[in-house]
């Protein structure tokens, strides 16, 4: 099962760290330190191991078939790296040649900025089209989304930020934009917000 969630933490963490490097040349050593110092500072701060919620719930939201496609795989599991926790189910379905991959992850054990980092379109508003297609910000119900669709190609995405730690990632091949649309609206996106982590254990 892709792991694109932890992978994009990586690259933000690879981009702080290429940034220090150019700009060690145009400084004292002891300025670099502290440089480095204030990076590590917002490393910490941006990622946390706060509980997210089992797999399992988010793998019982996926629809077990969309109109005329048929799911051959439903997946789920929970990755942790640099101190950050991610828990995630991914189902793919099927109609010949087109497909939608569906993808729900908890973000929640990430931190603030990290989190911030993987949905930095929710804060802002996009309308732009091509001769091809178009990118848009919107919202399904009260949970504002991204949608993004080639024509040509008949390939697109449509990301859903859910409760402010849940995100909704389909993605669609040759598949109509209606299909692709109609796909995300058999999500129960309220249960999802809804979901808690669970408690922990007593000692």
């Amino acid at each position: 099962m892709k792991t694109a969630k932890i992978i994009s933490c990586l690259a933000v963490f690879a981009f702080l760290t290429a940034g220090a490097g150019r700009v060690s040349a145009q400084v004292s050593e002891p300025n670099m330190a502290e440089l480095m110092k204030a990076m590590q500072a917002m490393t910490a701060a941006a990622s946390n191991s706060a509980p997210v919620v089992d797999f399992r719930a988010l793998k019982a939201l996926l629809p077990e078939s969309l109109d005329g496609f048929t799911r051959t795989s439903a997946t789920g599991e929970k990755n942790t790296a640099m101190g950050m926790t991610v828990s995630q189910a991914e189902g793919r379905y099927e109609q010949g040649d087109a497909s939608i991959e569906i993808n729900l992850s908890d973000n929640g054990g990430m931190g603030g900025l990290m989190s911030f980092a993987q949905a930095a379109w929710a804060s802002s508003e996009i309308d732009r089209e091509t001769d091809t297609g178009f990118e848009r910000t919107t919202t399904y119900g009260s949970h504002k989304a991204r949608e993004e669709y080639d024509n040509e190609d008949q390939r697109g995405t449509i990301e859903i930020l859910a409760g402010g730690r849940f995100m909704v990632k389909a993605t669609g091949y040759k598949v109509a934009w209606e299909a692709l649309q109609s796909a995300v609206k058999k999500i129960d996106l309220d249960a999802l917000a809804a979901l808690k982590p669970a408690a922990p254990a007593a000692p």
